[in-house]
């Protein structure tokens, strides 16, 4: 006997039913768009498709045609974020690095209607950012690259000040020539020192300002003069960052080798109690930093206020923990320097409040 809903392979007519009904709830039709949204992975970028499009960029430069420029550098942009670091890498090895810096070259002394190209190059240059001095990145280091850099770190666009700032830290790296070349530009250190206070690339902004006061006297006293003790002495109290305040620490270090730096240290109320407390705080460096800028504001004054000042906020006590948990050779001499002269101005603290104290008890006739 045959039930009919076995002949012919069929289905009962109750279970059609059922699943015609459950492809209509709302349940159902949310899985099936689901599945729908559902993307294949994308194919990486092969080392013959990159190279291809580095070279279209270069040829395009070369014509000076900005719209093709700009149209290549958005789908560079567009590769690297649907795949993420695996195309980064293979443009990297395909010579991204020396297309767009000869682009950014080559319109940087163009017109002001290409200064969106401009933005937009600097925008994908910062993925490949920081370089291990990469081939081509020197491009940026041109007066026309240069100029241009300065204009965008002054703008009013925070992610393309930003942009300007990284890029302005990796050209200086690369030689000093280029520190020289930007900080007599108009408006360069203005732009690095207002970066700094605005909070928009902080940490970048700082690097450049300390490979920048490295190099040159000069080119210390013009950050000084510009206000970048007060600056670095509201960032250390106010900012909480572990990154932040170390590279603050490591500016105020260099700048105290500076005779003008010094004294605008000197005369800034908060920097010695500031450096007291940051000293095992912080990091390893951040108390290297403040042990030695304690000691050149001693040593290279030659006056003893700032030892008695640091020993009114505890900075005995926390020397003696710096020599007993360990520290490099060179902290360790300073650390000891300082120490031996806090005793010495310690002992003539106790000695004068003595000598004050007896003589107002001169005239007390003792009892017997």
């Amino acid at each position: 006997m045959v039930l009919p809903w076995r002949s012919r392979g069929g289905k009962r007519p109750n279970q059609l039913t059922i699943s015609d009904a459950e492809t209509k709830t709302p349940a159902a039709q949310f899985r099936s768009s689901r599945i729908e949204l559902v993307q294949s992975p994308r194919v990486p970028l092969t080392p013959r498709a990159a190279s291809s499009i580095c070279r279209r960029l270069e040829n395009a430069t070369a014509r000076e045609e900005h719209v093709e420029c700009f149209k290549i550098v958005s789908k560079i942009k567009n590769l690297v974020r649907e795949s993420g670091e695996t195309n980064k890498k293979c443009l990297l090895q395909n010579g991204v690095v020396s297309a767009l810096t000869s682009c950014f070259q080559r319109f940087s002394s163009t017109r002001e209607e290409q200064a969106r190209l401009l933005e937009e190059v600097l925008s994908v240059l910062t993925y490949w950012l920081p370089l291990s001095r990469t081939e081509g990145f020197t491009k940026m280091g041109t007066t026309a690259s240069l100029n241009r850099l300065v204009r965008f770190l002054n703008a009013t666009d925070a992610k393309t000040r930003q942009n300007a700032a990284v890029c302005i830290r990796e050209v200086i790296a690369v030689d000093k020539k280029y520190v020289y070349a930007l900080t007599d530009i108009e408006g360069a250190c203005e732009g690095l020192i207002k970066i700094i206070g605005d909070s928009v690339s902080t940490k970048a902004s700082l690097m450049a300002i300390y490979r920048a006061v490295s190099c040159d006297d000069k080119i210390a006293a013009k950050f000084v003069k510009l206000g970048l003790v007060a600056l670095i002495a509201e960032m250390i109290m106010n900012n909480a960052e572990k990154s932040v305040c170390e590279r603050c620490l490591v500016v105020l270090n260099v700048i105290c080798d500076n005779e003008q730096g010094r004294e605008d240290v000197l005369r800034n109320a908060l920097i010695v109690p500031l450096l007291v407390k940051k000293i095992l705080r912080v990091s390893d460096l951040a108390t290297q930093c403040s042990v030695s800028i304690l000691w050149k504001l001693w040593r290279k004054s030659g006056e003893d206020h700032v030892l008695l000042e640091a020993l009114q906020v505890g900075a005995f006590e926390k020397l003696l923990v710096v020599l007993q948990v360990g520290c490099e050779e060179k902290t360790k001499e300073r650390a000891s320097e300082l120490l031996r002269n806090l005793n010495r101005c310690r002992n003539e603290i106790e000695k004068t409040n003595c000598l004050d104290s007896s003589m107002r008890l001169k005239n007390v006739k003792k009892s017997f």
